[in-house]
């Protein structure tokens, strides 16, 4: 059901309302539905790291901190990673692709570095994936310690720490399409898959938009808005006692869909302990020393 099709179902109810008015009762219905905190709005995927390229020696030009390979495969997925290259506490972003023996260094420091210097590409900043709106959890093996860009600055501002483990993470803005990036840390060495826990936020809904929670539970709260003001407009005609029932038939509504979300949750297993129970564990084996309920 998208917002036109709500916004005409509205329409029958409340007839001489203003369409944009239904529209705009819509989407503070939307937007105040989704500050809730529902499951079907979470979202789990997954950010691969990069290993380090080092293959090949390159030179810098000094004016234009362009980079040419010797032996190198540069691609095009490499701008927006770091070379380090002559500077052994210092890294710079690759800023544009030409082909697999050149790139372009931003903010070069300009200086020439000679044919044949060893080089190191790395990546530590990643994008999570377009649909994320908010992120709050990201997991490798445990769950990874949230810090911030600054944390990192003090603790290592050169990046020389690398590991195929990751145990950090901070906010690192957003691209210039707006998808939120984060940093890890120390640099990744190695393809690891990193799960990336977030949610959606609400946006504001096209006419041929679908919104992200049940449009019934969108659409009845609406009503109640619009309900509201017909029994201002047009007082003592019946519309406070349509607006009395649609309250509770939201309530109820909304009690439903709440029981479903429920559902949808990643219960923790309830544990029954036996300790006061005679005899002893016969190993150190949780599982089999206590009673699991799924």
């Amino acid at each position: 059901m998208t917002l036109a099709t709500m916004s005409n179902n509205i329409l029958k109810f409340c007839p001489g309302l203003n369409l944009d008015i239904i529209k705009s009762n819509i989407q503070d219905s939307y937007r105040m539905l989704c500050a809730k905190d529902w499951n079907r709005l979470k979202l789990q995927r997954q950010i691969y790291t990069v290993a380090p390229y080092s293959t090949g020696s390159v030179a810098v030009a000094a004016a234009t901190g362009i980079v040419t390979g010797v032996g190198t495969t540069f691609t095009a997925a490499m701008v927006g990673r770091f070379m380090r290259v002559s500077y052994g506490d210092s890294f710079f972003e690759i800023e544009t692709y030409s082909s697999p023996t050149s790139l372009t260094l931003r903010s070069w420091a300009g200086v020439a570095v000679a044919a044949g210097t060893a080089y190191s590409i790395f990546k530590t900043i990643y994008p999570a994936d377009a649909t994320f709106k908010l992120i709050y959890e990201l997991e490798y093996q445990t769950t990874l310690r949230k810090r911030s860009q600054r944390y990192f600055n003090n603790l290592d501002p050169a990046r020389l720490t690398t590991s195929s483990t990751p145990i950090a993470w901070a906010f690192a803005g957003t691209d210039a399409t707006g998808i939120i990036q984060v940093e890890l840390y120390p640099v990744p060495s190695a393809i690891v898959p990193v799960r990336v826990y977030g949610k959606v936020l609400a946006e504001t809904l096209a006419d041929s938009g679908t919104p992200k929670l049940p449009e019934d539970l969108i659409e009845a709260h609406a009503l109640i808005a619009c309900y509201r003001m017909k029994a201002l407009k047009e007082p003592q005609q019946g519309w406070e006692d349509k607006l009395t029932m649609q309250a509770a038939f939201y309530a109820s509504l909304l009690g439903d869909f709440e029981e479903e979300d429920f559902q949808l949750d990643d219960h923790s297993d309830k544990v029954k302990d036996r300790m006061g129970e005679a005899g002893y564990p016969t190993d150190d084996n949780f599982g089999l020393s206590h009673d699991i309920e799924g």
